[in-house]
């Protein structure tokens, strides 16, 4: 048996994730049976910080689908919380001095983050004028057409004076190199971030740490004692945080492999990407941009949460340009009633699982198209 993942891109209420996904969660694909009969939930809300175990609400709605409790003295033992937050909470008060250095790696990511925000701003000022003036001499461009298109510059006539054609090419090559230049930013950001992450975890001797080791161990076991795991949105940076924090990559893959069900929305499904693609609603010009690395367990897809409240999607030159930039993998967009399934039996599939909304998926050409309840996504 192989796992499965399940998207989605924002809830209206954490309850609504739980009764859209029921049948997943009581339906256990593990190869262990033990697990396969417990149907362990393990919940992931360290993205409510201090609020991480105010899941009430939650129990209640996965005991109404029919996930019956077992209590040991006053806990549940069948839906249980990661509390991977409040454990990297334990470890910065029982170990301030690795805790200080841990601030000191986060504030140059801080740092470096703004760094990067300010260069991306500029670039994207750039390419969205040089566009405007490209348009004053072919208003029916698109910008897919402009990104996807070589520049010929042999097909001149010596002897007649087309100056136009000329400065189009120049304003051509120039949104080119600027596209370009985001996306390489993109990935030196992403060298830097995975370095000074490397850095750290060698400069502490983190994985040495007896009580990090404890703590993870903890963490890691829970996750691979789960039939099924739910991670809720929130505050993405905390999220990301704790999780990467201990270095549970490598446990959520095994899980995946061992037929754990997880289940994500919003910010819990950014993590699961290659790289984490946020909406900066703080930004000049409100853009999206590259936040961190994330888990790489869905490789060949960007998904981007709140897809009608962050997407323009009706702007066929807005898609085409996140295409490009994001272009190494399918963007994906999702929204409340958007339900993707990465089905891991056999080869890898995705599908839309959702009744009230489709999955979106959209390209270079600037296009957007629609998958229904059932429809296979054409990867």
């Amino acid at each position: 048996m192989a796992g499965r993942m399940i998207i989605n891109g924002n809830a209206r209420a954490e309850e609504d994730l739980i009764y859209a996904t029921r049948e997943h969660i009581l339906e256990s694909r593990h190869q262990d049976p033990q697990i396969r009969k417990e149907r362990t939930v393990t919940l992931i809300t360290a993205a409510w910080r201090d609020n991480e175990h105010q899941e009430s609400h939650i129990k209640k709605a996965l005991y109404e689908i029919g996930i019956e409790p077992r209590y040991q003295g006053d806990y549940d033992q069948r839906v249980v919380n990661l509390s991977v937050f409040h454990a990297l909470k334990e470890f910065r008060k029982k170990e301030p001095a690795m805790a200080h250095a841990y601030a000191e790696r986060d504030e140059l990511i801080r740092r470096t983050r703004a760094i990067y925000l300010e260069k991306n701003g500029f670039y994207i000022a750039q390419m969205r004028r040089a566009f405007e003036h490209l348009k004053q001499f072919q208003p029916n461009v698109d910008l897919s057409t402009v990104l996807s298109r070589t520049t010929q510059k042999a097909h001149r006539i010596p002897g007649r004076f087309r100056g136009i054609e000329l400065l189009s090419d120049f304003l051509v090559q120039d949104l080119e190199d600027t596209v370009s230049r985001l996306v390489e930013n993109d990935h030196r950001l992403t060298r830097l971030i995975t370095d000074l992450d490397h850095q750290f975890r060698e400069g502490v001797g983190l994985f040495y740490n007896p009580l990090y080791l404890e703590l993870r161990d903890r963490l890691q076991a829970t996750l691979l004692q789960s039939s099924t795991v739910i991670i809720f949105g929130g505050h993405l940076e905390e999220l990301h945080r704790a999780l990467n924090f201990f270095h549970l990559r490598s446990a959520f893959v095994e899980a995946l492999r061992r037929g754990t069900t997880f289940i994500t929305v919003s910010a819990g499904s950014l993590i699961l990407c290659e790289r984490i693609i946020i909406f900066d609603d703080f930004a000049h010009g409100k853009e999206f941009q590259l936040f961190d690395r994330g888990f790489g367990m869905v490789r060949n897809l960007q998904i981007f949460p709140h897809c009608d409240d962050r997407i323009q999607v009706d702007d066929p030159h807005n898609l085409a340009y996140l295409a490009h930039r994001f272009g190494e993998q399918v963007c994906v967009g999702l929204n409340e009633g958007s339900f993707l399934l990465l089905d891991q039996m056999e080869d890898t599939k995705a599908r839309s699982l959702g009744q009230k909304d489709g999955v979106y998926v959209f390209d270079r050409s600037g296009r957007r198209k629609r998958y229904d309840m059932g429809e296979e996504l054409s990867l």
